[in-house]
């Protein structure tokens, strides 16, 4: 009995062996997985970068349209001038006019004070001012906000501290100094805030998109081969999960090391975590993302379609990870699908133990999290091999019996093609389990 289960034990891992050692065939002999697995890990990085290479922007041009005319909005523009973020470059005499310039790229924002603003202050009322940007790069649309904003509290601070002094009390020991000191982006940067997080995203993209294109292949091989795939290892649905994820994680150990500690050393970016910490962390995100990439293969119908099914979502977990908007304004549902999202816990974890110093013990959270993420897509990707996956290769198979032309036939009327072409024909297609050598 127990040479039974040690044959059975030993065949299960040589299954597993041979999956793995197929799936590195595959992935080093399709160029488009190359491009997905390794390239685009290269090249984003460095792309992204660049494209956010100017990280602070100073004495942006903004035009003013001064309807008021008054001594407060005088004082207010001077008070503009004077910061680092902005540069007045001439007043305009209408809104038209301050437009036209912007729109000839002879300033980048307009700041416009409507007529009674100066009355509307000294009758103690709220004033406002009117920002127009361009938003064709967010540095200094930024940059022009941070101006008018640090601008209106110091008037608003003056002007509180002016009435105040009539009453005979001495609020000197009372004032309360307000100075901002950044901890872990030091510089102010946008590229040094973003984009260590969109690194662990790119990790997590390029993934899915790879395991999907390889899905969408072994599909396409199965429609020419009577719903067969000729290139597939039999194996359990286990191991092939876990052969397919070994091989993945195997592919992803350089590139992690390129992508979240090398290309950050190119810019200057943050970086003070620790290389080995951050290496464990990443290692349940792989094993979570692998078998993500597995649970949401059967989107991907050919290799064309992984673009369709993957690259939207890019958007969709930046916002979800909290990079655009905090996760404590989230409503409690996208709080929990971004809890499903590896890059979610990764991305946090990652941005503390690399722009502040956090160890992983401290990210303890967000670690064993990802560990027990990586066992509930393990569980999604094992129901969607054994229960979607392979009884469609077993229907495929049973219509191929029938009419060898069948699953050709269903494949363009899914893509809405009425008639097939007059080169194909019933000879195209081979046997099951020798049409395609290795």
């Amino acid at each position: 009995m127990s040479s039974r289960r040690d044959n059975r034990v030993v065949r299960w891992l040589y299954d597993l062996f041979r999956v793995w050692k197929r799936e590195v065939w595959f992935s080093f002999h399709d160029e488009g997985v190359i491009i997905f697995f390794l390239v685009l890990c290269l090249v984003y990085p460095v792309l992204y970068a660049l494209i956010y290479n100017t990280e602070t922007a100073r004495d942006v041009a903004v035009v003013v349209v001064d309807d008021d005319r008054s001594p407060d909005s005088r004082q207010f523009v001077r008070a503009l001038d004077a910061t680092p973020e902005v540069c007045v470059v001439q007043y305009a005499a209408s809104l038209d006019e301050a437009r036209h310039l912007l729109a000839l790229k002879q300033c980048y924002g307009i700041v416009r004070f409507a007529g009674g603003y100066g009355r509307t202050i000294h009758r103690g009322e709220q004033a406002h001012v009117e920002v127009y940007c361009d938003m064709g790069l967010m540095f200094r649309y930024k940059q022009i906000l941070i101006g008018v904003t640090n601008v209106q509290q110091a008037l608003n601070a003056q002007m509180l501290q002016q009435r105040l002094s009539v009453v005979p009390v001495n609020i000197s020991s009372g004032t309360i100094r307000n100075e901002q000191v950044p901890l872990g982006n030091t510089g102010m940067g946008l590229a040094s805030a973003v984009l260590p997080a969109i690194f662990i995203l790119v990790l997590q993209q390029s993934m899915l998109l790879g395991i999907c294109m390889l899905h969408g292949g072994s599909r396409e091989r199965r429609l020419h081969n009577q719903g067969v795939d000729p290139l597939e290892i039999p194996a359990g649905v286990a191991a092939t999960i876990l052969g397919k994820s070994l091989c993945y994680w195997m592919i992803y150990i350089l590139p992690t090391i390129y992508t979240l500690s090398i290309a950050p050393k190119f810019f200057d970016f943050p970086q003070v975590g620790n290389l080995r910490d951050i290496l464990v962390l990443v290692l349940p995100f792989l094993l979570a993302t692998s078998f993500m990439g597995q649970a949401l293969k059967i989107f991907a119908n050919d290799r064309e379609s992984t673009f369709i099914a993957m690259v939207f979502t890019s958007v969709i977990f930046v916002f979800l990870s909290g990079i655009s908007w905090p996760r404590c304004s989230m409503s409690p549902l996208w709080l929990v699908v971004g809890n499903f999202v590896p890059s979610t816990w990764a991305v946090n974890a990652y941005v503390q133990m690399q722009s502040n110093g956090a160890t992983l013990a401290q990210q303890s959270t967000a670690y064993w999290m990802l560990w027990v993420l990586a066992g509930v897509m393990f569980v999604l990707a094992y129901v969607v091999e054994r229960f979607i996956c392979r009884r469609r290769y077993r229907r495929m198979q049973h219509y191929a019996k029938r009419d060898p032309m069948a699953l050709i036939r269903e494949e363009y009327r899914r893509q809405a093609i009425d008639v097939l072409p007059d080169n194909i024909n019933q000879a195209d297609f081979g046997t099951p389990g020798g049409a395609i050598e290795n």
